[in-house]
């Protein structure tokens, strides 16, 4: 059954707590926009949501971090244990989402500026919901089992070594039954005992591969030794570890997951087995990257956007004031490109943007950044690793006269044609630089100058 499904059988009873309008109102929109079948108030401050949660009850919280009269931290002892929480914060802000996650929360999304965010939520909202169901089955689980152990303990009063026994087995029991969450059972040396059908089903190992193996069989090459010397350190110290673990499905697919590790001790407080819970987070990394693809990268060529160079040249100044080095930015705007538009379409005219984003990247180093400014104007952002003013103007001056030559062959458009030359202009920076706004002008105006001298012309901005 998929998450439509589920929601269908019931409206979803939420509270959001978010004091930003803006956000409030892209809130809106999104469940209207998608038709999303929930019922759900929003409260604007720790004290509303306070007073609404005293008079309601609410089948799932979204909080953002950062409240008028104080954090998402003050709700969580007003918030009753069983309803899950999706923590909400910024970009930069994953130290307080692991808090969040640590004090109660179940799961947290980042915002971003355009709100697309929203995107991932009513996954994060099914699988919370999920996960929550499934906590308090097992807890009611747990309950009953721990009746039956009472009864039979009374009934085996006599055999003390073969009720202590069946404890442990029913332990074992209150935390392996079936579900749709992947369980791993292992002793006090991650030699694995047991598993459910679901940690089949997502890893791709059997009960007959697994049993009797190391649990490391699955570790990935994408976390060192360290991590896991770290996870083993918290989870001998404190019983417990919440992580992201990069594993190797069977097939030798690499896959995210987020493993809960909690120990079983014995009347003795000494551990003897672990309990593992795995849940795949794949969807949610991909929408994470789509996300950040999407702010950081320009959409019709894949080349950085202004808002990815402007960070980017922040970071070569800062280079070039720590080792005194200098850098360089090559400007450059393509000639006639508006009578390409005007006579052949945009979409033909895409379609040199196109190649010409590739031609820049085929150009340049690793190092080196290629951006697509706005309409028909590049930016090459070239490493700041020159010791010398003329070092620097050299190197620039010869990669612009590459670029020049890579953008003055012939393009097949649409099954044509055209060829299509650039104005350039150059600048170098060095410790002194202001800011990448200074840089960019200078790189500007040099191209301007290119422009009026007849175009398809490097010049050199001059002081």
């Amino acid at each position: 059954m998929d998450s439509k499904e589920i929601i269908n059988l019931k409206p979803i009873h939420l509270l959001l707590v978010e004091d930003d309008l803006t956000d409030q109102l892209g809130f809106k929109r999104f469940i209207k926009k998608e038709n999303l079948p929930y019922d759900y108030d929003i409260s604007g401050s720790v004290a509303e949501a306070i007073d609404a949660l005293a008079n309601d009850t609410f089948d799932i919280i979204i909080t953002d971090h950062a409240l008028g009269d104080g954090t998402a931290f003050d709700l969580f002892e007003y918030i009753p244990a069983v309803t899950p929480i999706i923590f909400v914060t910024g970009n930069g802000n994953e130290d307080t989402a692991v808090k969040a996650l640590k004090n109660g929360a179940s799961d947290y999304l980042t915002k971003d500026i355009d709100g697309s965010y929203l995107k991932l939520l009513p996954h994060i909202i099914d699988n919370v919901l999920k996960s929550k169901s499934a906590e308090v089955e097992l807890e009611n689980y747990r309950n009953h089992l721990e009746k039956m152990v009472q009864e039979r303990t009374i009934e085996l009063n006599k055999e003390i070594k073969q009720r202590k026994k069946i404890e442990q087995q029913l332990r074992l029991l209150a935390v392996t039954f079936e579900t749709h969450e992947a369980i791993v059972i292992t002793d006090k040396n991650a030699t694995v005992l047991r598993v459910n059908k679901a940690f089949t089903d997502l890893t791709g190992y059997s009960s007959k591969d697994i049993v009797g193996n190391n649990m490391s069989m699955l570790k990935s090459s994408v976390q060192n030794a360290e991590y896991y010397s770290q996870m083993w350190e918290q989870l001998i110290k404190t019983g417990q570890f919440q992580g992201e673990v990069w594993n190797l499905r069977k097939t030798g697919e690499i896959y995210p997951e987020w493993l809960t590790i909690t120990a079983i001790v014995n009347g003795k407080g000494k551990t003897t087995h672990y309990v593992g819970n795995l849940a795949d987070i794949s969807k949610q990394k991909n929408a994470e990257i789509e996300i950040k693809k999407l702010a950081f990268y320009d959409p019709l060529t894949g080349l950085a956007n202004r808002r990815l160079l402007l960070d980017r040249i922040e970071r070569e100044c800062a280079v070039a004031k720590r080792n005194n080095y200098f850098g360089s930015v090559i400007f450059i705007d393509l000639d006639n490109f508006k009578q390409l538009n005007d006579n052949f379409g945009h979409q033909v005219g895409d379609e040199l943007l196109v190649q010409v984003a590739k031609r820049l990247s085929a150009t340049l180093r690793d190092a080196d950044t290629a951006s697509r400014f706005g309409g028909d104007e590049f930016i090459v952002l070239l490493h700041a690793n020159e010791s010398t003013y003329e070092t620097a103007m050299e190197n620039a001056l010869a990669v612009a006269s590459k670029i020049q030559r890579v953008l003055n062959d012939v393009y097949n458009l649409n099954g044509q044609e055209h060829l299509f030359t650039a104005s350039i202009g150059v600048a170098v920076f060095s410790k002194l630089a202001l800011d990448s706004e200074s840089i960019i002008n200078q790189a500007d105006k040099a191209m301007y100058t290119s422009k009026k001298t007849g175009r398809n012309s490097i010049n050199i901005y001059q002081e």
